[in-house]
């Protein structure tokens, strides 16, 4: 018998982005930490061609 129990769990998507080009879905990358999205959104601020970083909390609703 299978268990269909959903549990919801946050990521942390994190893109970086180019005025007038927009978003770099190469840079794309998603994380269950906050620290580590965060660390990474300060690589992207200083990565050469990246104008803004995108930071979004998501919920992801995983079946057991």
């Amino acid at each position: 018998m299978e268990n269909n129990i959903a549990s919801q769990v946050q990521i942390y998507a994190v893109i970086g982005g180019a005025d007038y080009e927009g978003e770099r879905f190469d840079t794309l990358r998603l994380f269950d930490s906050k620290a580590m999205a965060e660390a990474y959104a300060e690589e992207l601020e200083n990565e050469f061609g990246i104008d803004y970083v995108l930071t979004k909390i998501k919920n992801v609703e995983a079946r057991v």
